[in-house]
């Protein structure tokens, strides 16, 4: 039960016919050919619609990849020529040349003659999918616990993909990839981040709803706050007009997990009769919220590729206002009445170690090679010449089915919905 999800839109890339033009045409290069281009296409069309399940879409991707696998790696059972732990680069690697745009970058093209460039990049179309299917379950109006499990489940899965991507694909690209692409470290990095925090979300609101200690919830909210604030961090080096949406929605984030830190803190500190210290931490826990709801405003005027949302209107956000007034309250009363402690000028220090709920990826396996590289493609199709790349174009933004938003409040306490 997270909220307010900022979404970046779908990567675009032109249709591809895999020709063979050299080597022999047999049979089963052929239908090699042909399941690719179908395989493909297939898999663009449904990663437009976050409502597709994953039933669907997760075989399409797997079968792609493998009926891909030859032309990124070696095929040959023959042969254990495993170099860094997976095997040689195949000898077909820059058959095809591959069109692609990036999120951050607009609608112009980069081309590479290179499959573990295709590869990488509809990687993270799935990546970005997962988010996106994520945000579709979380836009019900009453979401039950198995649904809340799915959406943490997709977002470590979301992070999972970016990290194969991270750890698999990019090392071995031809060629660097272009600055601020999705296939840029940092890129990918901020996504990784992004949806560990995301999914870190679910388990501070869990935590809420099944009132576990204010300890607790107050080290889960400000880890999730760092790893927001990591992932602005790391956008920071490219241009404004180019990450400046993505960088606020960011930040906005990270502050209002502060604020939420904060007022869980001030809260044990009060079980811990530690009053002074407790009012000095909520008083903190307010400033937070005030700068949260700034950067919302900022978020919503800043232009970028995400749909524009007003997440300072969602009711977690109004929520937690009242909740730190009310504490706070508290804390000023039996002060005054009980302790009479003075109020540091030092802010209490955030517990950073939460001890269990803290999220990691869900790892990702390259799948075997499609039964068709069996038949020796790979030698027959050697005599294969990089092709040209050719002009870059402008390609249309992806035509993706819009998510819906709720507009009912949220029946439990902490006022998550996940949007």
């Amino acid at each position: 039960m997270a909220h307010w999800f900022h979404r970046n839109v779908l990567k675009a890339t032109t249709s591809h016919k895999f020709e063979i033009k050299h080597g022999d045409p047999t049979d089963a290069t052929r239908k090699l050919c042909s399941d690719l281009k179908a395989s493909r296409a297939q898999l663009l069309d449904l990663i437009k619609n976050p409502n597709n399940t994953v039933v669907s879409i997760e075989p399409a991707f797997v079968s792609y990849l493998s009926l891909l696998y030859g032309f990124i790696w070696e095929v040959d059972p023959s042969e254990e020529n495993v170099r860094i732990g997976r095997p040689n680069a195949s000898r077909l690697r820059n058959a095809f040349v591959f069109k692609w745009t990036h999120t951050l970058l607009g609608n112009g093209t980069y081309s590479y003659a290179d499959a573990v460039y295709e590869a990488a990049n509809m990687s993270m179309n799935l990546g970005l999918w997962f988010m996106k299917h994520a945000a579709m379950i979380a836009a019900k109006d009453d979401i039950s616990m198995d649904e809340a499990k799915e959406v943490h489940s997709m977002l470590r899965r979301a992070a999972g993909i970016f990290t194969f991507v991270q750890t698999e694909f990019s090392p071995q690209l031809s060629n660097p990839p272009p600055l601020a692409s999705d296939l840029d470290p940092r890129v990918i990095n901020a996504y990784i981040n992004q949806c560990t925090a995301e999914a870190q979300e679910v388990t501070v609101a869990r935590a809420v709803e099944l009132k576990h200690s204010a300890s607790l919830i107050s080290a889960l909210a400000n880890e999730t706050s760092k790893l927001f604030l990591d992932a602005a961090n790391t956008l920071r080096q490219f241009k404004p007009e180019v990450s400046g949406q993505w960088i606020k929605y960011l930040e906005l984030k990270s502050m209002f997990y502060q604020s939420y830190a904060y007022n869980y803190c001030g809260e044990n500190l009060l079980a811990m009769d530690k009053c002074g210290e407790a009012i000095r931490a909520l008083k903190e826990s307010e400033a937070c919220l005030t700068k949260a709801k700034t950067l919302c405003q900022e978020y919503g005027k800043t232009h970028g590729p995400a749909p524009r949302v007003k997440p300072d209107q969602h009711a977690v956000f109004k929520r937690l206002a009242p909740l730190v007034q009310r504490t706070l309250d508290k804390c000023q009363r039996e002060n005054g009445l009980i302790y009479h402690d003075p109020v540091p000028g030092e802010l209490p220090t955030l517990d950073t170690k939460a001890t269990f709920g803290l999220v990691s990826p869900i790892d990702f396996q390259m799948p075997t090679p499609n039964s068709l590289w069996e038949y020796g493609i790979h030698k027959l199709l050697s005599g294969i010449e990089e092709p040209k790349v050719g002009k870059e174009q402008d390609l249309p933004p992806v035509k993706e089915e819009e998510i819906p938003q709720t507009s009912k409040e949220p029946k439990n306490e902490s006022g998550c919905t996940l949007q």
